[in-house]
């Protein structure tokens, strides 16, 4: 017989959720007033909870953001990477490039949608802030990696058009499927979710898979 679920307990389950209302109120400071001007004790007001348990629990307030975004770009606060997801793994299993490229897009317009404007957060206090400078840096460079896995997959199997290379594949995918992008276009621009997808499904196939073989 299998072994049973473990059900939380009474206090396994305090802690969650004044984890949840913690990481939820810090979201609500850091987009509204900014990193920098949304204190420890702020966040503690608005969750509910003392200053000494936000402290307990996270130990400091870039902690508190570096959780966040983890848990934005996979969509909930399981361990399980980007990578180890369903969706991302049935991405990379598919072997039509365009069909690839359209998953890749819905993909990225679900973390866009999770992450964009935390991620604008992030860029803004990077500017003034060496520690928060180095969060950015690391999270650009593991969307990179991501990027690059898809780009690898793609040159092995002979899909990209001629003359592109793997590591300008990467660099494109890295650009548009960008949660900047997804900022300009969706918050800013009014567009659609939907039309969002759709276009970057587009960009990615039009520029890097060839045209298709009109037929006689």
């Amino acid at each position: 017989m299998g072994e049973a679920v473990k059900t939380p307990g009474r206090r396994e389950r305090k802690a969650l959720e004044t984890r949840r209302r913690v990481l939820e109120a810090a979201e609500t400071l850091f987009v509204r007033d900014g990193y920098a001007a949304s204190t420890m004790t702020a966040i503690a007001d608005t969750a509910d909870v003392a200053v000494q348990t936000l402290y307990a629990v996270f130990g400091t307030k870039r902690s508190i953001l570096t959780e966040l975004l983890a848990a934005h770009v996979v969509g909930d606060q399981e361990a399980a990477t980007l990578q180890d997801r369903e969706a991302w793994q049935a991405m990379e299993r598919e072997s039509d490039p365009r069909r690839q490229l359209s998953l890749l897009a819905a993909i990225a317009t679900r973390i866009g949608g999770r992450i964009a404007a935390l991620y604008q957060v992030i860029a803004t206090a990077a500017a003034s802030d060496p520690e928060i400078a180095e969060l950015y840096r690391r999270q650009q460079q593991a969307r990179y990696r991501d990027q690059r896995r898809v780009a690898r997959s793609l040159s092995r199997h002979g899909a990209l058009r001629d003359g592109l290379g793997q590591a300008h594949a990467t660099d494109i995918l890295w650009t548009l499927a960008n949660p900047h992008t997804y900022l300009a276009l969706v918050h800013e621009r009014r567009w659609t979710t939907d039309e969002y997808e759709r276009w970057l499904a587009q960009a990615l196939i039009a520029t890097l898979l060839p045209e298709p073989t009109s037929r006689a």
